[in-house]
């Protein structure tokens, strides 16, 4: 595997669009092919990981895990993108939730529950990205989708607006709660300020600023930063295989045979299949007793 290949956990700078943040780490990367497992607003700073090389067949895979984030909700606007870089189309000046109401609703999310994405995203309508039709002052309406909420807590309140704390599914949308709960206060709000703590196994902790990136690129350093492909599908079971296997799974033949005998017990979802030194080989997933699909090729 090429030791640029990996996953660069990087804390995304606000006024950046995710495509944006993406080709300036693949410029350190002299062109390599690179993608991000999850978009943040520009708006949005925080974790974006950003896969390079061969990491990029994993992206989607990534993407899929939950989220962390920290979110201040601003009181007495409503912008079109519901945050604080639309334009403003409504709005309750003066007019405050209190503090128990908030906690209160921002307690009620937990769960699994429908949630209409915002005109503003990037889900495709008829091939056209919805964004793209909201902007040329097109309706649009979007189907509702399954979320969960793991966690949600208040961290602090003002006349201003509540920061909270959220642990949700892949494809929540922030910025739809914030629609969602201004109904449910009576209030117009807006998100003001969005920070991604943890994407899957990528915490904020772990992750480095665009300057100390670029900083790190110009002293020809950058792959330091790499997270292997195999420390980044750490929170999927796994499997090893032998050599002999994992030459066959890569030349599209199911991995049933070296698997027989694990049935019992086995994790549903993907499983990342790996051998030896060579790492990470496949990702499968179990379709029926003694059947094996293999999902993505590594």
């Amino acid at each position: 595997m090429n030791p640029a290949d990996g996953v660069i956990v990087l804390d995304k700078p606000a006024g950046i669009t995710s495509f944006q943040a993406v080709e300036r780490v693949g410029r350190l990367f002299r062109g390599r092919k690179c993608g991000h497992a999850g978009t943040l607003d520009p708006l949005a700073t925080g974790v974006l990981p950003v896969c390079v090389g061969r990491a990029t067949k994993i992206a989607g895979y990534l993407a899929a895990q939950e989220k962390e984030y920290d979110v201040f909700f601003r009181f007495g606007v409503e912008t079109d993108t519901g945050d604080s870089t639309g334009r403003e189309i409504g709005g309750t000046p003066g007019k405050v939730a209190e503090e128990d109401a908030v906690k209160t609703a921002v307690a009620g999310i937990v769960g699994e529950w429908e949630q209409i994405p915002p005109a503003y995203s990037a889900i495709k309508v008829a091939g056209t990205r919805a964004y793209t039709l909201a902007r040329q002052g097109k309706k649009v309406t979007l189907a509702g989708r399954k979320v969960t909420v793991h966690e949600a807590r208040v961290l602090s309140w003002s006349q201003e607006g509540f920061r909270a704390f959220l642990r949700c599914s892949k494809g929540f949308y922030v910025r739809a709660l914030c629609r969602d709960l201004g109904i449910v206060l009576g209030v117009s709000m807006t998100v003001s300020a969005l920070r991604r703590l943890k994407s899957g196994p990528f915490r904020i902790e772990d992750s480095i600023t665009l300057a100390d990136l670029v900083a790190a690129g110009k002293r020809g350093e950058a792959r330091a930063s790499l997270v292997p492909i195999g420390s980044a599908l750490a929170g999927f079971p796994r499997r090893e295989i032998p050599a002999e296997a994992a030459s066959a799974v890569r030349q599209g033949r199911s991995p049933a045979p070296w698997l027989e005998g694990e049935e019992e017990g086995q994790e549903e979802g993907v499983v990342v299949l790996t051998s030896g030194e060579e790492g990470p080989v496949a990702l499968v997933e179990r379709v029926a007793p003694g059947t094996w699909k293999i999902l993505r090729g590594i």
